[in-house]
C-alpha cells in the first residue's frame, strides 16, 4: 500500500473531526515537496485544512503563529 494514500486518508478523517488540520512543508534541496501538493490536490475542499509552504527553518515559528490565528 502506498504510504501517501494512507496518510491522505487519515488526514481527510482528521479534517472531518477536528476544527483544524495543519501541515507545514519546509523547503529542502533534498525533497520534491510533493506531499503538500498531494494534500492541496486531494483535500482542498476540506474546511479545516491549513497548508503552509515554509521557505526555511527560520520560518517555522511564523508559520505556526499564522496558521493558529486562522
Amino acid at each position: 500500500m502506498d504510504d501517501t494514500w494512507s496518510v491522505l486518508s487519515c488526514s481527510k478523517k482528521s479534517c472531518s473531526t477536528a476544527n483544524m488540520f495543519a501541515y507545514g512543508q519546509v523547503e529542502s534541496p533534498y525533497g520534491s515537496g510533493q506531499f503538500i501538493k498531494d494534500l492541496r490536490n486531494q483535500l482542498s475542499s476540506e474546511e479545516g485544512l491549513v497548508l503552509s509552504e515554509i521557505h526555511d527553518r527560520d520560518g517555522i515559528m511564523g508559520s505556526i503563529k499564522t496558521s493558529s490565528a486562522r
